[in-house]
C-alpha cells in the first residue's frame, strides 16, 4: 500500500525511466555526468571539419565540453541560426537529431532532401512542451494528455491527432504540412536534453526534427556521424560527444482512448503500457488516517465495479495511491485507521507514510484532498493540477480527521470517505 510499495511494484521500469530522465541532467557540479559534460563549449565558426578524410564546411560547430565559452551565448547562436533558416544538428538524450524550424519551408526542403525518407514517413515535431500542443490539437484525449504529462520532457514521441483548421497549420506551406502530418496525425517530442530545451523554448515554434542519418542507415551516435551522413546539409553542428543511449525514441500512436506502438525505441512497450494507467490519489496531511483509508476503500470500490479483485486493478489499469503534505517518511498507518479498514475486510498493514511531491501530482490523473486546505496548500506548490485537483467531499466541505477520536468516529470518517467515492466514481472510471 502507499506510493512508495504499490506504485514502485507497479511502474518497475517506469520509475527507472523517470529516475534517469531526472538524474542525468544534473550539472558537474553536482557530481554527475550529464548530457551537458561542462557548460563551457568552444564555438568554431566558419570552420572546416576533417571526419574521416572528407572535408567539409559549416557554418558553425559547437563543442558542448570543450572550454572556454558561454551556454548563453551559444543558445542565442543556435536561435538565431534557426530563425535565419539553418539547419542544425541537435543533441537529445537519445541519438542526435537535426532539425529546422516550422516556419522556414526551404530549410525544411533542405531536411528533406537531406534525410531522403521515403513518402509516407513523415518527420515529429520537437515542441518546448505540453501547452503548444493546444496549438495543433485543442481537444486532447484524456489518454494523450496523460501520457504527456508522464513522458515529457523525455524520449517518446506521441503521434496525436490534430486539428487541419487550426491557424499554425493552415499557415504552413504544402511542403511542410507534407513533412510532418499523416492522416490527420502529427509526432510530437518534447526533448530532456537542457540545452535543446531550452533553445525550444526560445524560438516559441516547433522545430521539425527527425534523427540525424540518411533514411535507412543507422542513428548518429555523434556528431562526426551526422556530418558523415548528411553532408553539407548541416548549417550548424551541436556537439555534445557521444550519446548516452543508442537507441531513438519510442513512437507511440495516441487516438482518442487507445494506443499503439508504432517504433519500440529507449522506452519498452512494458513501460508504455504502465504509463498509460489511470492514477488516482488521495492527501490528508500525514499520510496515516484519512489517506491510506480512502486509498483502500477506493481500490474495492473500483475492483467491485469492474469486476474483478483489488489486486486485478493493475493490470486492468488502474492505480489508487495516497500521500500527505506534511508526512514523515515511512509511517505505518495509525491503529485505528488499520482497525477501522479491517472491520471492512480491508488491511492498511503493508501502508507507509508518503510525503507528497513533485512525481505524485505530475503523474495522478485524479487528485482527491481531504479538506479544503490541502487542495489549497497542493495548488500554492502546484497551480498547474488544478483541472485534475477537487475536495473529495462533493459539496466542497471537509472530511474531518478522526485523529485523537474513538474508534467509532474513525469508523464514520471512513463511512463518509466511502459514501463520497462512489459519488465520484463514474467520473474516475470515465476520465
Amino acid at each position: 500500500m502507499g506510493w512508495s510499495m504499490q506504485a514502485r511494484r507497479f511502474f518497475g521500469d517506469a520509475w527507472r525511466f523517470l529516475g534517469l530522465a531526472v538524474t542525468r541532467h544534473r550539472g558537474p557540479s553536482e557530481g554527475n555526468r550529464g548530457f551537458v559534460r561542462t557548460i563551457d563549449p568552444v564555438i568554431e565558426l566558419n570552420g572546416i571539419s576533417n571526419i574521416n578524410g572528407m572535408w567539409r564546411s559549416l557554418l558553425m560547430r559547437i563543442d558542448l565540453h570543450r572550454e572556454p565559452a558561454d551556454v548563453e551565448e551559444v543558445i542565442r547562436q543556435c536561435v538565431d541560426a534557426l530563425q535565419d533558416g539553418n539547419v542544425l544538428v541537435l543533441p537529445t538524450e537519445t541519438v542526435y537529431g537535426v532539425g529546422a524550424i516550422i516556419s522556414h519551408s526551404k530549410a525544411v526542403e533542405r531536411l528533406l532532401r537531406a534525410k531522403g525518407r521515403p513518402p509516407g514517413q513523415p518527420f515529429s515535431l520537437a515542441i518546448a512542451g505540453i501547452e503548444m500542443l493546444h496549438d495543433f490539437s485543442p481537444d486532447l484525449s484524456s489518454l494523450a494528455q496523460r501520457l504527456a504529462r508522464r513522458c515529457w520532457p523525455g524520449p517518446v514521441t506521441l503521434v496525436l491527432p490534430v486539428d487541419v483548421e487550426m491557424p499554425v497549420l493552415r499557415a504552413l506551406p504544402e511542403t511542410v504540412r507534407d513533412a510532418v502530418l499523416a492522416g490527420g496525425m502529427i509526432g510530437f517530442r518534447v526533448p530532456h536534453h537542457p540545452v535543446t530545451q531550452t533553445i525550444l523554448g526560445e524560438l516559441n515554434e516547433p522545430i521539425v526534427l527527425t534523427s540525424a542519418n540518411r533514411s535507412g542507415r543507422p542513428e548518429a551516435l555523434t556528431v562526426d556521424e551526422t556530418l558523415r551522413s548528411l553532408g553539407d546539409a548541416v548549417d550548424v553542428a551541436l556537439d555534445d560527444g557521444p550519446t548516452v543511449g543508442t537507441l531513438p525514441s519510442t513512437v507511440v500512436r495516441v487516438d482518442g482512448d487507445s494506443w499503439s506502438i508504432l517504433r519500440e525505441g529507449s522506452v519498452k512497450r512494458e513501460t508504455i503500457r504502465k504509463l498509460t494507467a489511470k492514477i488516482i490519489l488521495f492527501v490528508c496531511t500525514g499520510n496515516t488516517c484519512r489517506s491510506p483509508m480512502a486509498e483502500v476503500i477506493c481500490e474495492k470500490l473500483l475492483a467491485d465495479r469492474l469486476r474483478c479483485m483489488p489486486e486485478e486493478l493493475e493490470h486492468r489499469g488502474y492505480v489508487v495511491m495516497s500521500a500527505g503534505i506534511a508526512a514523515g517518511a515511512d509511517q505505518p498507518a495509525s491503529y485505528y485507521a488499520d482497525a477501522t479498514v479491517q472491520h471492512r475486510g480491508l488491511s492498511l498493514q503493508g501502508h507507509r507514510s508518503q510525503l507528497l511531491g513533485d512525481t505524485q501530482v505530475r503523474y495522478a490523473d485524479h487528485i482527491f484532498a481531504l479538506t479544503r486546505g490541502h487542495r489549497e496548500a497542493i495548488l500554492s506548490y502546484w497551480p498547474d493540477a488544478d483541472t485534475r485537483l477537487s475536495v473529495l467531499r462533493t459539496d466542497g466541505g471537509d472530511i474531518t480527521d478522526p485523529i485523537g477520536g474513538s474508534l467509532g468516529e474513525y469508523a464514520a470518517c471512513a463511512d463518509r470517505i466511502e459514501e463520497e467515492i462512489e459519488n465520484r466514481l463514474d467520473r474516475i472510471l470515465a476520465h
